[in-house]
């Protein structure tokens, strides 16, 4: 077995949906730089990786559909389907890790951990026989979630999350505050507080980026727009709080918005009633579906600044706010304290507080009355960021945990 191999469990890195597709991209790339050969496990999917990325899929690609699908499909009950669903099929894909593991001759493995009844099963029946690290991309674990039922699940799960966060070698969070919420709600005793670290969310480099003006970029779109335009990107979700920012554009009339990504929680249909109750149809642009990588630069060079919205009592990081680096796009944030401090320390955007409709429309204002020496000046900003927080800068940062 080569000393340099590394796999990386991820259960939706083939499918459709979300940032898995960017995220082990960008890792995976840049330890490949440094010699590692990187293996991905997950279900099976459409989604593709570069040559520097080995794919592991198993089980069939069943086209599950969103959680919006679901719940269309059975009502109240939908998310519990949904949910039952997604656990069988990584009870499944767990299983096949184990013979996937052992063909490339046990080498380190990174979970990224989604889902922890079946991670801390596997765990406790699997050999420690070579360095496991995890990434909790989501730490709350406790009832203040969009859906009651989703919050009761986190809470169920804490004493498996509990259980992961004793059986790995590190445990990797995006910010601080992620940290502290992790070890209060499955930790509280602090006695695995030394495992868990902060890695910062990368994006690519902005130097990498072929600069694409926004007029073209617009135009690719379909957008021959003169005004202002905001971009909200990603998969749809309870807690972006999109009829907030349909209120906020509605008092906003130098602005449009363009929303892309899948459905999560959330549909399409429910978008455009709240679009209709707020009376901005002819200034909003959807694009629903999944956005493969090669073409995320059309939809950022577009955009003159990226939302970021989010309930403020969720502490996952925001990958879309992080994206925004690689093109030296601004960001507005609201919600998480993490997000407000990523915009206090950087200085790449504004920050929305108190989180409402009035001033969101304010700090839209602010943003489109910048001028020129002042959107370059934030731009270097941003530029600064992207560098110290790169995908090669998160890679060395793993390998350091992967040579303890």
């Amino acid at each position: 077995m080569p000393s340099n191999r590394l796999l990386i469990f991820s259960p939706t890195a083939f499918r459709p949906a979300g940032h898995q597709q960017s995220y082990l991209t960008g890792l995976g790339d840049a330890l490949a730089r440094r010699g590692v050969e990187v293996h991905v496990h997950g279900l099976t999917g459409s989604v593709s990786y570069p040559p520097s990325i080995v794919p592991h899929m198993s089980g069939k690609d069943t086209g599950a559909g969103f959680r919006s699908e679901y719940r269309e499909r059975f009502g109240p009950l939908g998310d519990v389907v949904w949910g039952t669903a997604r656990l069988t099929r990584q009870l499944r894909l767990l299983n096949e890790l184990e013979h996937v593991h052992g063909s490339l001759g046990g080498p380190p493995l990174l979970f990224e951990t989604f889902e922890y009844l079946s991670l801390a099963a596997h765990l406790s029946r699997e050999p420690r026989a070579h360095r496991r690290l995890c990434i909790f991309h989501d730490t709350h674990f406790n009832l203040t979630h969009a859906s009651p039922l989703a919050g009761a699940y986190k809470l169920l799960a804490r004493p498996f999350a509990r259980h992961i966060l004793r059986s790995v070698d590190k445990c990797f969070v995006h910010a601080s505050g992620m940290r502290v919420n992790l070890l209060k709600n499955i930790d509280p005793g602090q006695g695995f507080a030394d495992k868990v670290e902060v890695l910062p969310y990368g994006a690519p480099h902005p130097d990498t980026q072929t600069h694409v003006d926004s007029a073209t970029a617009r135009t690719a779109l379909g957008l021959p727009t003169r005004r202002k335009l905001a971009l909200a990107f990603g998969t749809l979700r309870a807690d972006k709080r999109f009829r907030l920012v349909f209120e906020a554009l509605a008092r906003s009339p130098d602005w449009e918005l363009l929303i892309a990504g899948p459905e999560g929680d959330v549909s399409y249909r429910e978008l455009q009633a709240l679009i209709a109750q707020a009376r901005v149809r002819e200034r909003v642009h959807l694009f629903p579906g999944f956005v493969p990588m090669e073409e995320h630069p059309r939809f950022f060079w577009a955009a003159d600044a990226v939302l970021n919205l989010y309930d403020e009592r969720i502490r996952h990081e925001s990958g879309t706010a992080h994206l925004a680096r690689a093109f030296l796009r601004p960001i507005i944030a609201g919600g998480p304290p993490d997000l407000h401090r990523y915009v206090q320390e950087t200085g790449a955007g504004w920050s929305v507080t108190p989180l409402t409709a009035e001033r969101l429309s304010e700090v839209l204002g602010q943003a489109a009355q910048i001028g020129e020496a002042e959107r370059r000046e934030m731009e270097r900003r941003i530029h600064t960021a992207a560098v110290e927080r790169s995908w090669d800068a998160v890679a060395s940062r793993v390998l350091t945990a992967l040579s303890a």
